[in-house]
């Protein structure tokens, strides 16, 4: 999907220090909110986000999204 392109509910959210170097996805549920689970073995939870790409998010920064074929 085009950078800029507003997220819809299903989209992969891409989080890391660049975009080679992705470390998590989280799925856009709407709102500014994700379902995360932030490491191996956590509770999944839903999460509120920066959607702006190269903003912070935590220790990472939001990378981007993709919609992934229907």
């Amino acid at each position: 999907m085009p950078q800029g392109a507003p997220l819809q509910t299903g989209d992969l959210v891409f989080f890391g220090a660049s975009p080679t170097d992705v470390t998590h996805v989280g799925i856009y549920i709407g709102n500014g909110q994700m379902v995360d689970a932030p490491y191996t073995e956590a509770d999944v939870r839903v999460e509120r986000f920066p959607t702006t790409v190269g903003t912070a998010f935590g220790d990472l920064a939001f990378i981007g999204a993709t919609r992934p074929a229907t």
